[in-house]
């Protein structure tokens, strides 16, 4: 009968929890869980895209701050729900003192409190459930830093109508006089004789600040190369015959085949042999340009010129508006010998041979004609102004105060030369003016190059932030639905709750009639008060103890500090009575027994002392 009794009024003990407060700790650790994996996912969103602008990204970091503080504004509140249950547990175990229990009340509300050394001894898992809530708003410093902007190098592609095929119309490239073809148009003089004094590839209009694209088409080159033996020996016969030791360079444009007869024509000779015969070794030359430096010296450097046909494929590259090419295949498809005259029937290209010559025909015109070193001058040419003064062998020849200049870096006269040709060619596709118009354009495809502010998510320390957060704020409110049932009731911090659970008349008596105001700080006297909290105050044979019946809060008889011990045997009575025939001491209680010091006197009542374990929970 007795344990039916027992077991009965425990389990109506154990009806007295209130759905509110269990409820409303699973609801807001539920809300925090799930904010925590909102923002997760949120950022995951955003992560590797990019910044629309600062408005967007500013939006950006408010909405992840505002996840991180809602996370821990739930999280802390179901930590501190069971941080309460927990209070009010210790209460139900053990007598504390008021100002320790102050300290447990306020645990979440000043960090000060965590210096009173009773707390940690009265009530250890009080106080680490309030450092906890004190700590899991770091989550707020830490999970909104993980998102972050970079600058991200993308690569896109898309087919252009950039450059436009090559317009051979004549009057592009040459005039025409009465007795026919006169010569090339000032706009292509201007054009090539700019080229060839830069030295450089004109810039073409990039599709992009950065960007690349491959283009192949069909153009004149202008092909240089060292000059021939037969060129060599024609140079060294002429020159012993003429004897000109102070010439420095001559250029000229072999019209017959025989050097010879071509020199004395540009310098005027009359004593040219007229029965020299053009050898069959010498035709190849007809039509070419030939440079010669230093003719009179037997390691006299030759380059020989002419006009072809090629297809090229060329890697246009432009890094932030800077432009490079590169030839990566070049193939001569065909010579194209000097085109003067119109002919009957027309040719298909015969606009085009015109072009070709009137090309070459300039490039020729910059170079040929005469220098001397003594007295430094040219005649005919400005060769000394173009960019063939930046090759190993001609620098030296610019500077006549006798000064030895080091040209050992520099390229040779021919890849100068030969340069210059390609040069020509690729600065046409700068200017529309030499193109057709925009309907013959062929799609290129262009290759973008750019840089992108992007989100960068650091999902790792978010994971962990959180991750931590919600694990023991998991353990926390396991901590809290254990003490609740072994209390047998739901708490709140409300001021309601402690003015339900401080009906007890016995606090009128202990609390000085200059303190009711409760102003700061509490009477010393006050402070040392040791309250515990019952059930209710009827013994096991139901007489009522101290003359009440009212339960919750008890302030408890004057009696000396037992910081470290436990309850006096009357407790022990009391709380089986009110616990409905429970066992002294908690399921979940310390495991270590300390007794209670006897150094007291009892005020009203003979206090009887008992050995029991002072509760808590860790």
């Amino acid at each position: 009968m007795g344990v039916s009794s027992s077991d009965g009024r425990k389990m109506g003990l154990k009806s007295g929890i209130h759905w509110r407060m269990p409820t409303a700790m699973i609801i807001c650790f539920l809300l925090g869980l799930g904010l925590a994996i909102g923002h997760h996912f949120y950022y995951y969103s955003l992560d590797d895209t990019t910044v629309g602008g600062q408005n967007q990204q500013a939006w950006a970091l408010r909405i992840g701050t505002g996840m991180a503080f809602l996370t821990r504004t739930f999280l802390t509140t179901a930590v501190g729900i069971a941080c309460v249950q927990n209070l009010w547990w210790i209460l139900r175990l053990k007598p504390v003192r008021l100002s320790t229990l102050d300290s447990m009340w306020d645990i979440r509300g000043s960090i000060f409190n965590f210096f009173d050394p009773h707390l940690w001894i009265r009530g250890p898992n009080v106080a680490i459930l309030g450092l906890i809530t004190w700590t899991i708003p770091l989550v707020t410093v830490v999970t909104p830093a993980t998102l972050s902007v970079q600058s991200a190098f993308i690569t896109s592609y898309s087919p252009q109508p950039l450059l436009r095929d090559f317009d051979w119309d004549f009057f592009k490239y040459s005039t025409m006089s009465d007795g026919g073809v006169d010569g090339p148009t000032a706009i292509l003089t201007r054009f090539v004789t700019g080229v060839i004094i830069q030295g450089s590839v004109r810039t073409l209009q990039a599709p992009a600040p950065n960007s690349s694209y491959t283009h192949e088409f069909i153009a004149p080159l202008i092909q240089c190369e060292p000059g021939s033996d037969i060129l060599n020996t024609s140079i060294h016969e002429w020159h012993r015959r003429t004897d000109m030791f102070r010439m420095t360079y001559v250029g000229f444009t072999a019209t017959t085949g025989n050097i010879s007869r071509d020199l004395d024509v540009l310098f005027e000779t009359t004593e040219y042999i007229s029965s020299s015969k053009i050898r069959p070794d010498d035709e190849a030359l007809v039509g070419k340009l030939v440079l010669a430096l230093q003719p009179y010296s037997p390691n006299r450097t030759l380059v020989e010129c002419a006009m072809y046909n090629a297809s090229y494929t060329v890697d246009f590259h432009f890094v932030n508006g800077e432009q490079t090419q590169e030839i990566t295949d070049m193939t001569i498809l065909n010579s194209v010998p000097a085109y003067t005259q119109k002919q009957s029937p027309k040719p298909s290209d015969e606009d085009k041979r015109f072009s070709y010559t009137a090309i070459m025909s300039v490039f020729s015109t910059m170079f040929t004609g005469r220098c001397w070193y003594y007295p430094q001058h040219c005649d005919l040419t400005q060769v000394f102004s173009t960019a063939l003064g930046n090759s190993k062998e001609m620098l030296p020849l610019l500077y006549s105060d006798g000064q030895t200049m080091d040209s050992s870096d520099l390229p040779p006269l021919a890849d100068v030369a030969a340069q210059l040709g390609k040069n020509i060619t690729l600065s046409f596709l700068s200017d529309p003016y030499f193109q057709l118009n925009a309907t013959n354009a062929t799609p290129i495809n262009v290759t973008t190059y750019s840089y992108e502010t992007r989100y960068l998510y650091s999902q790792k320390n978010l994971l962990i932030a959180y991750g931590v957060s919600v694990f023991i704020s998991l353990l926390c409110i396991m901590a809290g639905f254990l003490t609740m049932w072994d209390n047998g009731f739901a708490f709140s911090d409300s001021f309601s709750t402690i003015l339900r659970a401080t009906r007890n008349p016995k606090f009128d008596e202990i609390v000085p009639p200059d303190s009711t105001t409760g102003s700061d700080p509490p009477p010393e006297s006050l402070s040392r008060t040791r309250v515990q909290w019952v059930p209710s105050h009827i013994d096991v044979s139901g007489r009522e103890q101290d003359g009440v019946t009212v339960a919750g809060l008890r302030p408890l008889p004057s009696l000396a500090e037992t910081e470290k011990g436990s309850s006096s045997s009357g407790r022990d009575s009391e709380r089986g009575s009110g616990g409905g025939g429970r066992s002294p001491r908690s399921p979940i209680a310390f495991a270590n027994r300390i007794r209670e010091r006897k150094n007291y006197t009892a005020t009203t009542t003979v206090a009887q002392v008992d050995e029991r374990s002072p509760g808590g929970f860790i």
